[in-house]
């Protein structure tokens, strides 16, 4: 629908105009002052003074509170250091002295010479060639032979109950068995003294594991109990 009037150029909306707050006047009070503004008493006219010229207030010196203050000026340094300030060297310090006691010598113990060789062990000497070691020998950790694995020995027989066991495979023999936490094997062939190995393990525990394992390899291996 469209519009029947147009836009007005100028808005129709009146504003009315704000004034500044004007104070009532005392006619009473400001009659009286202008009055006396007129007129001017004779004391008044008596006590005026005509005042200093501009002439009069440029030329006349103007003291600040900084030119009162008198100037203190430091005390002129000295190219030595003053005597007093030197201090009086101290004594020498003695160390102190220390008491020394006389100790008493230990009497001299009886020579009781040097200590035995620690023995050597060694494999069982050679038996025929064919022959079987029985009982078998068992050394220690520390105390396997020394030689050759091709050097000829007999090989091992019947072991004790326990952790040991002695295996054959047709001319091949092994020999398993734990000591402590120790597990020692020899294998090698017949006739001969074989190779040794030692492993040690830190508890009892691994090193019975270690030996039931090394048993089934060789019963896996085709190795079986040796029988007389």
């Amino acid at each position: 629908m469209a519009r029947t009037k147009g836009t007005p150029e100028r808005s129709k909306l009146v504003r009315q105009a704000l004034k500044a707050f004007a104070r009532k006047r005392n006619t009473t009070v400001d009659e009286d002052k202008d009055d006396d503004d007129a007129v001017p008493s004779e004391a008044a006219k008596q006590d005026t003074k005509p005042g200093p010229t501009n002439d009069e207030i440029t030329t006349q010196p103007v003291m600040t509170k900084a030119d009162e203050l008198p100037v203190i000026l430091p005390p002129p340094l000295k190219a030595e250091p003053w005597p007093e300030a030197t201090p009086v060297p101290m004594p020498p310090v003695e160390p102190p002295q220390r008491s020394r006691t006389e100790t008493v010598g230990m009497p001299t113990i009886a020579d009781l010479g040097k200590p035995p060789d620690m023995p050597t062990t060694s494999a069982p000497p050679p038996l025929a060639l064919g022959d079987v070691e029985n009982p078998t020998h068992m050394p220690g950790p520390k105390d396997l032979p020394g030689g050759n694995p091709d050097d000829p020995a007999p090989p091992p027989g019947l072991v004790p109950p326990g952790d040991s066991r002695s295996l054959r495979r047709g001319n091949e023999f092994a020999l398993v068995y734990r000591i402590g936490t120790c597990v020692v094997l020899r294998t090698g062939v017949v006739g001969t003294r074989g190779q040794w190995r030692v492993v040690e393990y830190p508890t009892y525990a691994f090193a019975s594991s270690s030996y039931a394992k090394e048993c089934s390899r060789f019963v896996a291996e085709g190795f079986s109990d040796y029988r007389e």
